[in-house]
């Protein structure tokens, strides 16, 4: 398959489609249900599908023109834009973006596919909430604000920030990320300031910030 294929609108709306048919294949519906299902498919689909095209066109477009011109032959690419393609069926907003510059990431870097698919199997479970948190743990001295704390947890300057954030919910996100390995601690004990500002995040977790190009959100 060559690049423009998969770029065209045929090839990556067909993705998408199937998608969401897969989804709601075995469903028996009738009638009121079944006009809602067309319904998606040709207006909160075709919105999502347009702006997923527009994102990897846009990410692409960059390119070196070798790099580019080989992707026809890169089968690691292939899948990633395929199942890349697959996800953000099923998703909105900022997840969409994190999609996108997993492509561009793969169209680019050599990558063995069982890291690829658990990467992006990855973001696909993971909320938003994830993604901050991760990114967070990268580098919690970013958000100290020059407060002079001398002890406290690893939250603490996420508190700061995010008075609002249900503990609870952080909680859970903490286990599931050290459990995925993505971070090397899975509790919030009390510590001195330099244990509060250490990275937490694994070579994994690393590889998962840059892949998805995502950036601090308290900037």
């Amino acid at each position: 398959m060559k690049v423009k294929e998969m770029l065209s609108e045929v090839g990556l709306k067909g993705v998408a489609e199937s998608s969401v048919q897969a989804t709601l294949e075995g469903i028996p519906y009738f009638g009121i249900f079944a006009s809602a299902v067309s319904k998606i498919k040709e207006g909160c689909l075709q919105k999502r599908f347009e702006r997923w095209k527009t994102s990897v066109e846009e990410r692409l477009s960059g390119l070196e023109m070798a790099v580019f011109d080989s992707l026809g032959d890169n089968e690691t690419f292939t899948t990633a834009l395929l199942r890349a393609t697959e996800l953000a069926s099923k998703t909105n907003g900022k997840k969409v973006e994190y999609l996108a510059n997993a492509v561009k990431y793969f169209a680019e870097n050599e990558t063995d596919e069982d890291t690829l698919i658990i990467m992006l199997n990855c973001i696909d479970k993971y909320t938003l909430s994830h993604v901050l948190i991760l990114k967070y743990l990268e580098n919690p001295s970013v958000y100290s604000n020059n407060k002079n704390y001398i002890s406290g947890g690893i939250f603490t300057y996420f508190e700061d920030h995010y008075p609002k954030f249900n503990k609870q919910l952080r909680d859970i996100i903490l286990k599931e990320l050290y459990r995925d390995g993505m971070i090397n601690i899975d509790s919030d004990a009390t510590m001195s300031r330099s244990g509060m500002e250490a990275k937490r995040t694994t070579d994994l977790g690393d590889l998962f910030i840059t892949i998805f190009g995502i950036e601090d959100e308290n900037k």
